[in-house]
């Protein structure tokens, strides 16, 4: 996961070690708090209940710790392409209860691969700079960035000079952009002092 930092960071996504606290409670004290959980799938397994029907189970892990989800039914036959071990992969789901039993279970509602969630998921990047740190070279790049990555996440850019509160909101019109490893690595490089917020797609 260590290529993964900057999604680790912005995309919502929470360690499974505290997932892991929810469903430890979760018959006690229900929760319906959607996750977003990301990491790496150390075993995959394919099997059949007794009426023989089919199911998976996937185990994954992160930087955390590891936990165990299964797949019944039409999500099987959704997912059941994900359910290979080494794949990196973004879960989003949420925990319902099963048939009125007052029991509850974690429904997966989508999977991703993890190196895919900057272009598919990624509506708007928000930076907070202060305009002492533009320079030509911060121009120069989203000039040219825009240019050679055209999308549909919109780009805004607050400007803020806290020594008189103000901030001077700026948007992309017309085309936006899409989010790439190049820009990663150029917020990244000036993280000290760009703020970066992500909005994502629901």
């Amino acid at each position: 996961l260590d290529n993964f930092k900057f999604e680790l960071q912005h995309y919502g996504i929470i360690p499974l070690s505290e997932y892991n606290q929810v469903k430890v409670a979760i018959n006690e004290r229900p929760s319906s708090r959607q996750f977003r959980l990301a990491g790496l799938v150390v075993e995959a397994q394919h099997r059949l209940t007794k009426n023989g029907k089919k199911f998976g189970v996937l185990h994954l892990e992160d930087f955390s710790s590891k936990s165990e989800f299964t797949l019944w039914s039409e999500d099987y036959v959704k997912f059941q392409n994900y359910l290979s071990p080494g794949q990196i992969l973004l879960i989003e789901g949420g925990f319902k209860e099963r048939f009125n039993s007052g029991s509850f279970e974690f429904k997966i509602f989508k999977l991703h691969l993890l190196d895919t969630i900057k272009t598919s998921l990624t509506k708007q990047i928000t930076l907070d700079v202060e305009p002492q740190n533009i320079d030509e070279n911060f121009i120069n790049f989203f000039d040219d960035n825009m240019k050679k990555y055209p999308g549909n996440t919109s780009l805004k850019f607050n400007i803020i000079d806290h020594s008189v509160q103000k901030k001077l909101p700026l948007s992309t019109l017309g085309t936006g952009i899409s989010v790439n490893d190049e820009m990663i690595e150029f917020l990244t490089a000036k993280s000290n002092y760009v703020g970066i917020t992500v909005v994502t797609h629901q």
